[in-house]
């Protein structure tokens, strides 16, 4: 056994006291993350909230309800990964809830009108996930590795959702198009893509 492999164990066993300052190295990254996707888009795209007047507060209320729903629980499932000697199963669980209405609504969806997308601006909105995913997983990367993941797989699939969340998050308000089969192909497999990533990534990027 080497001498992490010993330090990782005793960790494990005794839990881990994070060193000063390491709440603030982990949510900087995430917020500079989170900023920097908000104003790049906000910049490069026009009519934020365009949608809302033609077409109800609905559709933007389902984006946003899942999109920040799978930030905030990444969030936390991060921090819980970064805590050696604490058990992740619940909040690698509850990952899957936001996932479970949009399945369900897509069933309903394809049930009363088929595979059927209407989405003319397709091109942008993967262009702007492809673009901004990246973005958001560095900064979860960042964050993470200011605590002491020993689950490194986990925690880097963990990252590649939370970039995948804050892509949508900010993208959502300058998105026209309708459906669950549009925003089950354009944002949830580019957000399950990048913790695919992720996951056989993390080992590399978040070993210490």
């Amino acid at each position: 056994m080497t001498d992490i492999d010993a330090l990782i164990d005793r960790l494990a066993e005794d839990g881990v006291i994070p060193p000063q300052g390491a709440a603030r190295r982990f949510a900087l990254p995430l917020l500079a993350a989170m900023i920097l996707c908000v104003l790049g888009v906000a910049l490069v795209l026009d009519g934020a909230f365009a949608s809302v007047g033609a077409n109800g507060i609905g559709p933007i209320t389902v984006k946003w309800g899942f999109s920040i729903a799978v930030l905030l629980l990444s969030v936390g499932a991060l921090i819980v990964l970064g805590k050696p000697g604490r058990s992740a199963r619940w909040a690698i669980g509850a990952l899957a809830v936001p996932f479970i209405p949009v399945v369900a609504l897509l069933g309903l969806e394809l049930a009363m009108i088929g595979p059927v997308i209407e989405a003319p601006t397709w091109r942008r909105c993967l262009t702007a996930m492809l673009v901004m995913s990246p973005l958001g997983f560095a900064g979860a990367v960042l964050a993470v590795r200011a605590l002491a993941p020993t689950d490194l797989r986990r925690a880097g699939l963990v990252a590649g959702l939370f970039g995948g969340a804050v892509a949508m998050t900010a993208y959502a308000p300058f998105c026209p198009e309708l459906g669950m089969l549009f925003m089950a192909t354009l944002y949830c497999l580019p957000m399950l893509a990048m913790a695919a990533i992720g996951w056989l990534t993390g080992p590399k990027l978040l070993r210490w």
